[in-house]
C-alpha cells in the first residue's frame, strides 16, 4: 500500500473491475483518456487485470487502485506504465472516475504519491505524463506539480471526430527532491 495525504493506492483488485469499467465507458470520464472513448467490454476489462498481473510480475507496470484516505472509498486508477529498469523511466496514468471525487485534490496527492514511489522506492530517474492539448485542466495540474513539457505529439489521437495533439511532460529525480524532498 502507497499512502499520501489524502488518499491511500492498493493493488488493483478484480472485484472492482465492473466499477472500473462503468467509470471508462462514461463519456463525462472517458472525455480526455488517452485510451480513447471505444466502450470496454466486460472481457476486456477481464483482460486488462489478467494482463496488470503478468506486467506487475515482469515490472513492466504497477498498477494501482486509488483510495480515499478518509473512508477507504475507491474513486479511480492510476500507475506507472512502460517502466524500463535499465534506462529508469517510466509513464504515469490516472484516472478518477468518481465524478464526485473529481477536483479535490485527489488527483494531485495521487501523482505527488506515485511519483515519490518512482523515485524513492524504484529508483527511477525520470517520470513522463501525456496529456491531450486541449486538456486545460490536466495540463494546468501537471505544470503546478513541477512538471516541464518536453514536446507535442502533433495529430497523434482521434478523438471526437479529429485528430488531436498530445502534450508530454515529464519530471526528473532531483527535481521532485528539489521540490518535494525526500522520504525518510
Amino acid at each position: 500500500m502507497l499512502i499520501g495525504e489524502k488518499i491511500f493506492l492498493t493493488p488493483l483488485d478484480i472485484a472492482n473491475a465492473e466499477t472500473a469499467r462503468t467509470w471508462i465507458n462514461d463519456p463525462a470520464v472517458n472525455e480526455w483518456l488517452l485510451s480513447g472513448q471505444i466502450p470496454v467490454s466486460r472481457e476486456g476489462e477481464t483482460a486488462f487485470y489478467a494482463a496488470d498481473e503478468a506486467d506487475r510480475r515482469a515490472g513492466t507496470a504497477q498498477r494501482f487502485e486509488i483510495h480515499v484516505a478518509e473512508d477507504g472509498r475507491y474513486i479511480g486508477n492510476c500507475g506507472l506504465e512502460d517502466i524500463d529498469r535499465i534506462h529508469r523511466h517510466a509513464e504515469i496514468g490516472i484516472c478518477i472516475g468518481s465524478l464526485p471525487d473529481q477536483n479535490n485534490g485527489y488527483g494531485r496527492d495521487t501523482i505527488v504519491t506515485l511519483l515519490r514511489f518512482a523515485f524513492d522506492t524504484l529508483g527511477l530517474h525520470r517520470v513522463e505524463i501525456l496529456a491531450n492539448a486541449e486538456n486545460e485542466r490536466a495540463v494546468h495540474l501537471y505544470r503546478s506539480i513541477g512538471f516541464t513539457e518536453v514536446g507535442r505529439q502533433r495529430e497523434t489521437v482521434y478523438m471526437r471526430g479529429k485528430f488531436r495533439d498530445h502534450l508530454c511532460l515529464d519530471m526528473l529525480d532531483r527535481e521532485f527532491r528539489e521540490r518535494y524532498g525526500k522520504q525518510e
